[in-house]
């Protein structure tokens, strides 16, 4: 059957391949949005008078949204590029990387959302006990040691030297933090 033309065939990893390069190129848009807004904010902070502030308040925010912007590009050609989902092992949850990473994220989603309960200084402590305990570090006694030292440190340089306003808690939180700091 000459002159008979035959259409490609695709195949359905072919397909799927594409379904998820779309939807990789989508989520990219989306991510340069929220990136352009962020610099857009970040470009009206106020200038400072000051000479040896070479910065300003908005400068390092928006190194990091260019940054971040930069990067967003460099992988979005390379997904057009070779045509192809992007794996990134360490955020994919079927992955032990991609677990630890989920787990490390609301270890410290708990101790950001926690600073304003039991305050600073209490938080800090059980952060930095859970944060290592969640990497697989299992030695109780330098654990111990490390977050009682570490977090005192803290509050004495930032709270009692540099007079940090640290986040005090709530209610009896609060009142033992008048203790300490």
């Amino acid at each position: 059957m000459q002159g008979v033309i035959q259409p490609p065939v695709i195949s359905i990893s072919q397909l799927k391949r594409g379904y998820f390069m779309t939807i990789e190129l989508v989520f990219n848009a989306l991510i340069a949005l929220v990136v352009l807004f962020y610099l857009a904010q970040a470009i009206q902070l106020p200038t400072t008078d000051n000479p040896a502030d070479v910065l300003g308040a908005g400068g390092f925010p928006t190194i990091i949204g260019i940054i971040a912007l930069i990067g967003l590009v460099v992988i979005t050609i390379h997904t057009i590029k070779e045509k192809r989902k992007v794996d990134i092992p360490m955020l994919n949850l079927r992955t032990v990387d991609g677990r630890m990473v989920f787990i490390k994220v609301l270890v410290l989603a708990a101790y950001v959302g926690l600073l304003d309960v039991l305050g600073f200084t209490l938080a800090t402590l059980i952060y930095l006990v859970l944060a290592p305990l969640s990497m697989g570090y299992r030695k109780p006694l330098a654990l111990a040691v490390f977050a009682s030292v570490t977090t005192a440190v803290m509050v004495i340089v930032f709270g009692m030297v540099f007079y940090v306003p640290l986040p005090r808690g709530v209610e009896l939180f609060r009142d033992l933090s008048y203790l300490i700091y």
